[in-house]
């Protein structure tokens, strides 16, 4: 936009002629309603506690679990302390379950649908809630269960679900689901020979523990790595690490002196080799 001069010449918007009065600043004035429509400057999200941010922990209090966590078990044989169980945990409504196929994430409870038995349905368990989704469970179990790994008797669905639920809720299922698995690992013979040869040991399941597993993805274990020392000796206690540390900063300080002093201890062994320096000579008259 241009506006024109007293003196007819063409100028910008904005410059100044020297015949025209000082333009006038054109402040826009804002709406009444600017503020009551969020237009004022945003601020960081304070959460309760008294530290902003808007999730993890805040001021040490960590935030309410919000996965649900639910756990499914049908009988697929037997009874009494040789019942056969399949099991599943769901996590906000998608079940997870293990297969020879690896970990499986269906909806509903599409694991536990058995055309041999169409009528039997499983038991669903109220476990509780986690702070950990299932996309996370997932991802931290699968690394142990590949697919290609599934042994009937000493890796199968109850030892995933085992590992999902104290991953999930720091708790354990109910051992008579894997009773079975117990009594049949330790006489793999008999099993492979009353299944008509059907059962036969998976060797990728080999040196599998249900208990090592646990330990690893435990959430909330500590790290006891040991230090490793570099030099000198370590220390054993506080104590002697406060010692240590006095006598460090108490030692002598390094001066020219001490410098000289290991020449002046090498200069006898230079001598009785024939290499010791002349000493000047003294003045005349001395």
């Amino acid at each position: 936009k241009q506006v024109t001069s007293q003196e007819g010449f063409s100028l910008p918007c904005g410059a100044h002629c020297p015949l025209c009065p000082p333009p006038l600043l054109c402040v826009p004035s804002l709406p009444a309603s600017f503020n009551k429509m969020g237009g004022k400057q945003s601020t960081p999200e304070q959460v309760p506690g008294g530290s902003f941010g808007s999730s993890g922990t805040s001021g040490g209090r960590q935030k309410q679990p919000t996965n649900e966590v639910k756990f499914a078990v049908s009988v697929l044989g037997g009874a009494g302390p040789m019942a056969a169980y399949h099991s599943s945990v769901i996590v906000n409504g998608e079940e997870f379950s293990f297969s020879d196929g690896g970990v499986s994430v269906m909806s509903g409870l599409a694991s536990h649908q058995n055309p041999q038995n169409p009528n039997s349905k499983p038991q669903v368990f109220d476990m509780g809630f986690s702070h950990y989704s299932g996309s996370q469970l997932k991802m931290t179990l699968e690394r142990y269960f590949l697919p290609g790994t599934y042994d009937l008797l000493r890796k199968n669905c109850n030892s995933f679900s085992d590992c999902a639920i104290f991953y999930l809720l720091h708790k354990r299922i109910d051992p008579k689901y894997r009773q079975m698995e117990k009594l049949g690992s330790s006489m793999q013979g008999l099993v492979a020979s009353a299944s008509g040869g059907e059962y036969k040991p998976n060797p990728k399941a080999e040196g599998f523990d249900v208990e090592a597993v646990c330990k690893e993805i435990d959430p909330e274990k500590v790290w006891a790595t040991p230090g490793q020392s570099t030099g000198g000796t370590a220390a054993q206690s506080a104590e002697e690490l406060r010692a240590a540390r006095l006598a460090r900063f108490s030692a002598p300080a390094v001066t020219a002196a001490t410098i000289a002093a290991p020449s002046a201890a090498l200069a006898p062994a230079a001598a009785a080799a024939g290499g010791a320096p002349q000493a000047a000579a003294a003045p005349d008259g001395l």
